[in-house]
């Protein structure tokens, strides 16, 4: 009895994980901002009260009941922050937010000496302070113009004086650029985040050398696949392909070349399989294909016509062979069950000569 190595299952390389995309990569932005949009919404709350209690302080305070009222309408849409289900459901609870927090500074500013000096402070932090929440750029224009449209009946009143209206102006300016910078970097590094979690994500499931899927990865997704088949009612079946002599290849002309016999190969069954097939590197030298929708008749077929195109495979021993061995699921199988058999069946291949194909259920190859 020949030595195992400990199959490993492959990856598609053209099977990009899910979360490698765009709606993907907003999606976890989302999720990370509503972990801490909590704080901001509270913020956004005690921020309008500390507000209000300081107008209480200045001669002549205005529209105090509406000032309240706006109080539980802010945490109203700071709570639909963070229970949107959405990236744009959040943008617009989030220019909600921004809105009623300006309104706020808006009516406390209003009947005071030099209201566009006390609006001014409020429209800076709000803006710095959400440049970091904001998913996509649009949203980040909305949530400005959302602030900074109760600016401009400040900036325009005749009554101002030129110098309070230039300096807010261009104190307002510097809030916006710093507020957009701080903006794009934070979606760098989400975006750097994001990138890392996918590489490692891939690094997780397939075998670096070949693209293939790793052995978890493999029983995971063939046990996904023998669920949908047995409810469907259709066949599933596993084929096995062991390289011929690859420990001779290895003994006689190095590991570089044996590697790039691996890589050639799984480059020929990416793209002679469908894309509803999937398979992994199963050990050293040993792959597995998954083929749902498929019989044993039709898997023969298949080992056929890749044992031709694998004989195009540059190796420098001889032409690349490979001994294969067929099993169908059956009725209370599970995967491991019937790819012990496909491996059995892989191993008959090879006491028969190599260079061949062998069903489970077959006396003989």
């Amino acid at each position: 009895m020949r030595a195992r190595t400990e199959p490993t299952v492959p990856l598609r390389p053209d099977e990009a994980p899910a979360a490698d995309s765009e709606e993907a990569y907003r999606e976890q932005t989302l999720r990370r901002l509503q972990a801490t949009a909590v704080e901001m919404g509270v913020t956004a709350v005690l921020g309008s009260a500390v507000a209000l209690l300081a107008r209480l302080l200045i001669p002549t305070p205005e529209y105090l009941v509406l000032r309240v009222l706006l109080l539980p309408l802010t945490a109203l849409f700071a709570y639909l922050i963070v229970r949107a289900p959405s990236v744009r459901t959040y943008g617009v609870a989030c220019m909600a937010t921004i809105a009623t927090v300006s309104f706020n500074s808006y009516l406390g500013a209003l009947g005071t000496d030099q209201p566009l000096i006390y609006f001014l402070p409020a429209a800076a932090i709000v803006m710095l302070a959400t440049s970091f929440f904001w998913i996509t750029l649009a949203q980040w224009l909305g949530g400005a113009l959302a602030c900074y449209a109760f600016f401009l009946p400040f900036v325009l009143d005749p009554t101002a004086s030129r110098t309070d209206t230039v300096f807010c102006v261009l104190f307002a300016a510097m809030a916006l650029v710093t507020s957009f910078v701080s903006h794009l970097r934070m979606q760098d590094y989400q975006r750097r985040a994001f990138d890392q979690e996918c590489r490692l994500a891939r690094l997780s499931v397939t075998d670096t050398l070949t693209g293939a899927l790793s052995r978890a990865e493999f029983l995971l997704q063939a046990d996904r696949a023998a669920g949908r088949a047995r409810a469907a009612g259709t066949p599933l079946t596993l084929l096995y392909l062991d390289i011929d002599h690859f420990k001779r290849l290895n003994d006689g002309h190095g590991h570089a070349a044996g590697d790039a016999v691996l890589r050639g190969m799984s480059e020929v069954l990416h793209k002679a399989l469908r894309n509803g097939d999937v398979f992994g590197r199963l050990g050293g030298e040993e792959f597995c294909v998954l083929l749902p929708d498929q019989g044993e008749v039709e898997a023969r077929a298949l080992a056929d016509r890749l044992r031709a195109r694998l004989a195009s495979v540059p190796r420098p021993d001889g032409p690349l062979t490979v001994s294969a061995g067929i099993a169908g699921m059956r009725d209370g199988e599970s995967v491991l069950q019937t790819l012990h058999r496909a491996d059995l069946a892989m191993l008959r291949a090879k006491q028969a000569g190599r260079d061949t194909v062998c069903v489970a259920q077959d006396a003989a190859c």
